[in-house]
């Protein structure tokens, strides 16, 4: 299997391995983002002491640590750990959380064993439940609080990566933007793509087949994160499906009064980092907030799976093709998203650096009742971009972009310096193709994969 992306996080570690004296590193991330990949590519042939940590009685847990690593069963956490600690330098612990599960009293277990260690120890251990490695590390009441000297999140593979790995099993570049829509730049499930074949199948096959990977695995993630309140997560994030909502749709679609949804916001998007929370970029309202599922697989499990449970279990033919149906409209709002990442990434395309970009929206001067949106806005001192994202089977035309400027009116720009960027899945019509400029970009996929150097 191919090794991509993680030369930032490889090269840490090539620096982690000169340092002297202990270190305690945390890596968390969500599941399938491949920390255990990266982990045992950078410990290769170090001899490093690795233990994948399942839940289990806290006596079964001791015995098998202890047999890990010496044919002898310790019958206390402090002395194994201890002893862990001056044979090995380098000493992994995969699922770490699940020590917590098992009993807090290992945590107790572990920091005096660590405090107490003279060795240059190099500690690093992975979490993929986000909100309780967190907990561990973070609160002050937690026996770990301040023993980390780094505490890393594994991030999504770049849009970049993404594209260059599905590219590499053979897709197009629109071909690999739909799967990078419905999955995002998770390495475990692009490689879930590796056989190409058509997206029909492709969704059968790894989301609605009896042994379908991922049928289940939102689900699944998601009540061990959750615990006993994930009917209440479940039922905010199948609102946020689809398109980014305000407090009051969000309220209206769940039925949670605003208080308690405030609350499981807040943590949806700050303990566990699924939902983000988005202000209208370049708005004078600044708490006109509206919510969005950040990961792309669970948007589109919730907006697809989640909803129609029911019919992908019992008639999966019909759940594919109302999958199908749907998908285009799904591609359209995910579009948006790609082509924000895609400026965010190449910052070259627009020529500036900018201090946000994002969804602009706000009322129609003028016009009572009247709304509008940008799909992106982009800005430093001098200069403002307006973006505009087509995912139709319709080329772009002078009318769209007189669309875009129109809307893009209805801000106070104070002299800066304007400038349109149009993406369009299909293309722009010859009469707009006339009026590139620097001033007016013009980019299908095939140009964002030249611009990424695809």
């Amino acid at each position: 299997m191919k090794f991509y992306n993680r030369s930032n996080e490889l090269q840490f570690f090539d620096k982690l391995r000169l340092q002297k004296g202990k270190r305690f590193i945390v890596i968390y991330g969500r599941r399938r983002i491949g920390k255990t990949t990266l982990i045992k590519r950078a410990f290769e042939g170090l001899g490093a002491f690795y233990y994948y940590v399942e839940v289990m009685k806290e006596e079964t847990l001791l015995r098998e640590l202890s047999f890990t690593f010496l044919k002898a069963f310790y019958t206390d956490w402090f002395n194994l750990f201890s002893a862990i600690f001056e044979r090995y330098e380098y000493v992994i612990f995969d699922e770490f959380q699940n020590f917590y599960k098992v009993s807090p009293n290992i945590m107790y277990a572990l920091q005096h064993a660590w405090d107490e260690n003279t060795h240059d120890t190099k500690l690093i251990v992975l979490g993929s439940y986000v909100g309780l490695m967190k907990n561990i590390f973070i609160d002050e009441k937690m026996p770990l609080f301040g023993r980390s000297d780094n505490v890393i999140k594994i991030k999504e593979f770049t849009l970049k990566d993404s594209i260059a790995m599905l590219q590499d099993f053979g897709y197009t570049m629109q071909e690999a933007i739909q799967i990078y829509a419905i999955v995002g730049g998770i390495p475990r499930y692009l490689w879930l793509f590796e056989r190409k074949a058509p997206l029909s199948e492709l969704i059968y096959n790894i989301f609605i087949d009896d042994f379908a990977p991922l049928k289940e695995e939102a689900r699944n993630i998601l009540i061990t994160e959750f615990g006993s309140e994930h009917k209440s997560y479940f039922s905010i994030l199948q609102a946020l499906s689809g398109s980014s909502k305000s407090l009051a749709e969000i309220t209206e679609q769940t039925g949670i009064e605003k208080t308690k949804l405030s609350k499981y916001l807040i943590e949806l998007s700050d303990i566990y980092e699924i939902v983000s929370r988005e202000s209208s970029v370049y708005s004078s309202t600044s708490k006109n907030y509206k919510y969005a599922i950040r990961d792309y697989y669970y948007n589109f499990f919730f907006n697809f799976i989640y909803k129609d449970y029911s019919l992908v279990e019992y008639d999966p033919k019909k759940a594919i093709e109302l999958f199908m149906r749907k998908l285009n409209n799904f591609l359209e709002l995910q579009f948006e998203r790609i082509c924000k990442r895609f400026i965010e990434e190449n910052l070259q395309t627009i020529g500036f650096i900018p201090k946000e970009v994002g969804k602009h929206w706000g009322k129609v001067p003028y016009k009572k009742g009247e709304s509008y949106d940008i799909d992106i806005v982009a800005y430093d001192d001098q200069n403002i971009a307006f973006g505009e994202c087509k995912w139709t089977s319709k080329k772009v035309s002078i009318g769209d972009y007189e669309k875009l400027l129109l809307r893009s009116n209805y801000t106070d720009i104070h002299g800066k310096r304007k400038m349109y960027v149009l993406f369009s899945k299909s293309g722009f019509e010859e009469d707009l193709l006339k009026m590139k400029s620097d001033t007016l970009i013009l980019l299908t996929p095939e140009d964002m994969a030249k611009t990424m150097g695809l």
